[in-house]
Parts: structure tokens; C-alpha cells; sequence
């Protein structure tokens, strides 16, 4: 019987932050700004600085009380300790006190300002003119600032020099608006599969697969459904999964909860496991195989996204198979990759997709293509499973041109393991 593989990972919520490489999901909030995106802000505040001809210029945000520094430009002459994550309490930097209006946004010589002369800070980064100004974004929430200050006093700093920086500020205010609201959507998305995951909000259901020439059962596909509100469908969560960099935590999980029933399951059948090439070789979805009766689990590539290195991912996976675990193409018919998929992959199991399988039996040019994917199965040795047969028409069709294997709703309708197995023994 299966044993469960706990030495690596203990649970499902353990498996999602093994896999994000994270102990704490708050951390996944600070990575706000993409690397392009970055790399014009850092042009911006470079910009600015020599434009304005000063020492030091640099774009900051307040968090959790602090004044960190995301962007900074120096002089390269200038010796200046501020660099790039450096941060103050708010309420020490001049950037809060400009925010807050105590100080004004042009300090041409902070001596003879009676704050700036007092603040630790003008000692300690040897501040002696400064131009600032806030961030907003469109809420009028503050984000930071966007500042400039030079070691030595400045008289020739101006109004216009400070409406340059506010329009700078505003650029930038509005363009980390965007991809701050593009994070927080992603992060919203990674918060609702976090919930999914960690209330086991997704459940298995088996739909019997149907062997043509020995006339039974002889295995399950295992899919997905969430039990969530409102209702929405599997392709809906994963498609939301892989957007929002999430899609092995979700995918991976799923196969943890199919692997988990299959103790419950006569040793008669096996089951199948929808998988994206890409995770196939995933070293937290090895470590779940390594007990695992790979004699009785087909693992169903999709063809949604193409294998680089076709040679490379066979190599990955041989171990698996030569330990009895069985490879099928899903989708064939659907598109490009999954003829590659044929070719590459010396699959066992060759699914033909339901938009192939539709009317088979009055379309002439899906009969033709049908048998040819099933000769090719033929001499390859390869078997092929006609998935999503819905009528009889269907059926004959399929089982005329020597498909060995169906599922779909003429036979049986995705069924929870109690009723999937009822059904079989009936």
C-alpha cells in the first residue's frame, strides 16, 4: 500500500512554503516593482539628479514606520553613506517633516533653517541644501518622496527646479500606482489559493475510464473542484495560480490530495494525474513519488505550455518509469505541442481531445485524423483513449477505428471516490 512521503514536507501548508521558498507570506508583499520597471525608476531619479546638478537623489517610500530608500543616484565624486535600503524612522527624515508641511520643499541652506539645522540627520548625511517632494497616489494615500540634496548650500535652487521635480513625482507616482496595483491583484490571487489550500477547499473527483477490449473499468481520471463562493471553475483557479506565480503550489497540491485517496482504491486500478510539463520534474513533486505505487499513476502532460528540452525532461523522469509509472499526452488534437508531445515523449497513453472526439461520426476529416493518431499508436505501442465521448455515435466510431480506451459522460460523469467506486462494482 501507499505510504505517505513525510520526510521532506508534512503537509499541504508546509508543501506551499516549501515551494515558495518562503516562511512567511508577508515577505511576498514587498516584491512590489517588476526588474523593467525598477530600471526606469532608477533612470528617473539619475535623471533628475543631474539635471538639478546636485550630490545625492533618491526616491523613497514610507513603510511601517520607516523612510526606506528604494532608488538612489549619487555623484561620483560624492561620499555620501545613503545607499539603496537604507531606512530612518520617519519622523527623523526630512522627507516626513515635508510631507507633514513642517519644512519647506526648497531648503537652499539648511544652516540657517532652524529645523534643519537641529536634525541629526543633517550632521550625519552632511545635508547642506535640499529640494523635495511627496508621492501620491490618485487616493492622495502617500507612497514617499522624491529628493535631491547637495553636501553644500545652494542659492541658486528655484521654483522651477522644484516644479521639474514635482513633475518627475508625479510620473513617478503614477507609474508605481500601476504596478503597485498589478502586485496587490496577484497578491490578492496568491491570498485565495492560500485559502483554498489551507481550508482544503479543493476536492477529487474520478471519472471511470473504460477499457473497449477487456469491457471494464480499469481506471479513474482524477480531477479537480472547489468548493468555493461563488463557484468557479478548475481552469479559472489554475489559469489564476500560474498568472499570480502560484501555479505549482496549486497544481502540486491537487496531486497531493489524489495521491492521498489512492490507498482507498482496489489495487485493480490506477489513476491518472493532470500535470504541466514544467512541474513534471519538480523536485517537491519527486519527493511525493519516491513511496508512491508508480505501477498504478498515469501522469497526463498537458499541452498547454511546450517542453524545451524534450531529451532533457525524458532523462528526468526515468527513474519514474522504469519503477512503473505510465506517461500520456492529454489533449492530442488540440494543437501543436501536443503532436510534439506525441513524437517526443514515447507516451504509453495518447488522449485524444474531445474537440476531435465531437461528431466524430459525421465528420469525415476527424475520422481520418483519429485513425491516423491511432496507427501511429499502433507501431509506437502506444494506447489510445478517446476522452469526452458524450454519444453511442461516438462510441462505435472509436471502438471501429481500434481506440482500446474511453472516458467521458456516455459512460460516466465525474463521481466522488465513494460513488466512482459504487458505480464500478454496479
Amino acid at each position: 500500500m501507499f505510504e505517505k512521503n513525510t520526510a521532506k514536507i508534512n503537509n499541504s501548508v508546509d508543501l506551499m512554503k516549501a515551494i515558495l521558498g518562503v516562511q512567511d507570506q508577508s515577505t511576498m508583499e514587498e516584491e512590489l516593482l517588476t526588474n523593467s520597471f525598477n530600471n526606469d525608476l532608477e533612470h528617473l531619479v539619475q535623471t533628475i539628479r543631474q539635471h538639478l546638478g546636485m550630490d545625492v537623489a533618491f526616491l523613497s517610500r514610507f513603510h511601517n514606520g520607516d523612510r526606506e530608500i528604494l532608488h538612489i543616484d549619487k555623484k561620483d565624486v560624492c561620499n555620501n553613506p545613503l545607499d539603496k535600503g537604507h531606512k530612518d524612522k520617519n519622523e527623523e527624515t526630512y522627507c516626513q517633516l515635508i510631507a507633514d508641511e513642517k519644512l519647506p520643499k526648497i531648503i537652499p541652506d539648511t544652516s540657517e533653517n532652524e529645523i534643519t539645522k537641529a536634525l541629526a540627520v543633517t550632521k550625519k548625511l552632511n545635508i547642506g541644501s535640499y529640494v523635495g517632494v511627496p508621492i501620491y497616489f490618485s487616493d492622495d494615500s502617500l507612497y514617499g518622496t522624491l529628493c535631491c540634496f547637495s553636501e553644500k548650500p545652494d542659492e541658486s535652487l528655484t521654483n522651477k527646479d522644484l516644479s521639474i521635480l514635482t513633475l518627475f513625482a508625479k510620473f513617478a507616482a503614477r507609474n508605481i500606482e500601476k504596478e503597485f496595483n498589478v502586485s496587490k491583484s496577484q497578491q490578492d490571487a496568491r491570498d485565495d489559493i492560500f485559502e483554498i489550500i489551507r481550508n482544503k477547499q479543493l476536492s477529487i473527483v474520478f471519472q471511470p475510464i473504460y477499457d473497449l477490449k477487456t469491457k471494464s473499468i480499469t481506471g479513474f481520471e482524477c480531477l479537480s473542484r472547489f468548493q468555493t463562493k461563488p463557484y468557479y471553475s478548475p481552469d479559472y483557479w489554475f489559469n489564476k495560480a500560474n498568472a499570480s506565480g502560484v501555479g505549482e503550489v496549486l497544481e502540486l497540491f491537487a496531486i497531493e490530495e489524489a495521491i492521498n485517496l489512492l490507498p482507498a482504491i482496489p489495487e485493480q486500478y490506477y489513476i491518472t494525474l493532470n500535470v504541466s510539463p514544467k512541474h513534471l520534474t519538480s523536485s517537491y513533486l519527486q519527493a511525493m513519488l519516491d513511496k508512491a505505487p508508480l505501477h498504478r499513476i498515469v501522469m497526463e502532460v498537458t499541452e498547454r505550455e511546450s517542453i524545451p528540452d524534450y531529451k532533457a525532461f525524458r532523462n528526468s523522469i526515468q527513474s519514474f518509469r522504469e519503477r512503473g509509472m505510465r506517461l500520456a499526452v492529454d489533449d492530442a488534437g488540440a494543437g501543436f505541442a501536443s503532436f510534439q508531445h506525441i513524437l517526443e515523449l514515447q507516451a504509453d497513453i495518447i488522449k485524444l481531445d474531445r474537440s476531435l472526439i465531437a461528431n466524430l461520426n459525421s465528420d469525415h476529416r476527424k475520422r481520418a485524423l483519429v485513425a491516423a493518431l491511432i496507427g501511429f499508436a499502433k507501431e509506437t505501442k502506444s494506447k489510445v483513449l478517446g476522452e469526452g465521448v458524450e454519444t453511442l455515435a461516438e462510441l462505435e466510431v472509436l471502438q471501429e477505428l481500434g481506440a482500446q480506451k474511453i472516458q467521458g459522460y456516455f459512460f460516466c460523469y465525474p463521481l466522488p471516490l465513494k460513488d466512482a467506486l459504487a458505480f464500478c462494482e454496479a
